[in-house]
């Protein structure tokens, strides 16, 4: 296997310690596609390389032609809520020079399939997976960043991690943790993240008189940490942001979490309702505060949802389950 990408690319770091072979490619923004064609068909050639895997909208224009003129096949993923048609040139793309595509969710695939004309069953959904021994609840981590954060032992903290931009819809859990607050003195709010409605997001607290019990923590890299410092996951994205199967519900999974999602993109595939969560409306602040209300009152249902949690992680989003996927779709794409 031999991964493509530019050097100073984190991924460029983590292949060579891990045993890959990496090849530093200086990937063009934009207008130097046959240069980027040539350069891949180079790469093809040098290592024999009989099947390629693109990522992004650029290099799975390259890669496909670059394929297409190698003889080999081309399998790409696609991991937003968008159409990837915008040209005559991806039209030629996606009919004639790419065997299979992968997405997130079933959400891409029948998006692609109405608004591209992609064949349902040249898409397949791959829905992410995450090593569960790698993030499993830590009490020692769950004390120390309490601690941190001066949460007692009594308090029920609320967590939600993403970036402060319209599409995660945070300014809705405000709203739906005011309503509850007031009949529920230990809750606490702690929202991981960073972004561009950071003050907004902050000022609306304040308004709401609840600035006292919500931490805005910002950037943090120590997730697995403060997962473990969760007693509930709220996750209120909202529709027409490009939502498809975040990471950031898999980790609440893997921690044993129960979970309150709202029904955007795939998010609700990871909630089985009434048993590990529940899901909800977008925008409805009643309908996403009562669910956080009913676990904050209610210990064993939190300790019994987030058991069932762990158990759905393990029986349908890890890494070694995605590996196989893929792998499957490789083996086909080569055989057709």
């Amino acid at each position: 296997m031999l991964v493509a990408c530019k050097p100073s690319n984190l991924l460029f770091q983590k292949c060579e310690p891990a045993g890959v072979q990496v090849s530093g490619v200086d990937f063009p923004a934009a207008g130097r596609l046959v240069h980027f064609i040539l350069e891949l068909k180079k790469l093809i050639r040098l290592h024999a390389i009989t099947l390629l895997h693109s990522n992004s909208n650029y290099d799975r224009t390259a890669g496909a032609f670059a394929a297409a003129c190698s003889g080999i096949r081309h399998v790409t993923n696609v991991h937003s809520f968008h159409s990837i048609q915008f040209n005559l040139t991806h039209w030629i793309r996606n009919k004639f020079a790419t065997q299979h595509i992968l997405v997130d969710g079933y959400c891409v695939k029948d998006l692609l399939a109405a608004k591209d004309g992609i064949p349902s069953g040249k898409i397949s959904v791959l829905h992410l997976g995450v090593d569960p021994a790698s993030m499993k609840k830590d009490e020692g981590a769950r004390k120390r960043i309490r601690e941190e954060f001066r949460f007692t032992g009594d308090d029920i903290v609320i967590g939600n991690v993403g970036r402060l931009v319209p599409m995660k819809g945070q300014e809705y859990l405000l709203w739906a943790f005011s309503h509850l607050a007031s009949d529920n003195s230990s809750a606490r709010l702690l929202i991981i993240g960073d972004g561009e409605l950071r003050e907004d997001l902050e000022r609306k607290a304040r308004s709401a008189g609840i600035a006292n019990r919500v931490t805005f923590a910002g950037f943090r890299d120590d997730l697995t940490a403060l997962y473990s410092a969760f007693d509930i996951y709220a996750h209120s994205s909202v529709e027409g942001g490009g939502e498809t199967f975040p990471f950031a519900v898999l980790q609440a999974l893997s921690q044993g979490l129960p979970a309150v999602v709202t029904k955007v993109g795939d998010v609700a595939e990871m909630i089985a309702e009434g048993e590990n969560g529940f899901v909800v409306p977008d925008r409805d602040v009643t309908a996403l505060s009562k669910p956080i209300q009913l676990l904050c009152h209610d210990a064993a249902l939190r300790k019994r949802m987030g058991e069932k949690s762990r158990e759905r992680l393990l029986n349908n989003f890890t890494t070694a389950k995605m590996v196989d996927k893929v792998e499957e779709i490789y083996a086909n794409a080569l055989s057709a």
